[in-house]
């Protein structure tokens, strides 16, 4: 018989509500009107943008996702002009990425939709909690970046 401890339990009950926040946070992406010209991706990607050009490579490590996803992504971005391509005069081969004013007005309207929800849903909730929580998750997302090689060894 195997028996857990109040800290396993704990564990366990943080592990399940993080699962949950992200798939509630996934299906109010997919809820996004498609007037607005996003998806979830498509966001997370027009807000790596926002603070300037990127070559394809650098966002697809940031992303932890494969180049020809950015690209395809890039590519939709950029046939809705919300994003634009040039080649990287360093690197004729490589290219960067901005946005263009519709993608930077995109990004403004997505972060002032994400935090009227978030506030809503915190409407409940102390200040100082909240802050507490952000960076208990912020910390636990950190932590767990560090520890992938960790679940490799489990396959």
């Amino acid at each position: 018989m195997h028996t857990t401890s109040a800290g396993d339990d704990a564990v366990d009950e943080l592990a399940d509500a993080v699962t949950c926040l992200v798939r509630s946070w996934r299906g109010a992406g997919r809820r996004v009107p498609h007037s607005a010209h996003s998806t979830l991706a498509l966001l997370q990607l027009a807000g790596l943008l926002d603070d300037g050009e990127h070559r394809i490579g650098e966002i697809a490590g940031l992303r932890g996702v494969d180049q020809s996803v950015v690209s395809r992504q890039v590519g939709e971005l950029a046939a809705r002009g919300l994003a634009r391509r040039r080649p990287d005069p360093a690197d004729r081969r490589a290219g960067l990425v901005s946005l263009t004013a519709d993608g930077h007005a995109l990004v403004e309207r997505a972060r002032h939709l994400k935090r009227d929800l978030v506030r809503g849903a915190l409407r409940r909730c102390e200040p100082g909690d909240v802050h507490t929580v952000a960076r208990l998750v912020l910390g636990l997302a950190e932590e767990i970046d560090a520890r992938t090689g960790e679940l490799a060894a489990l396959s």
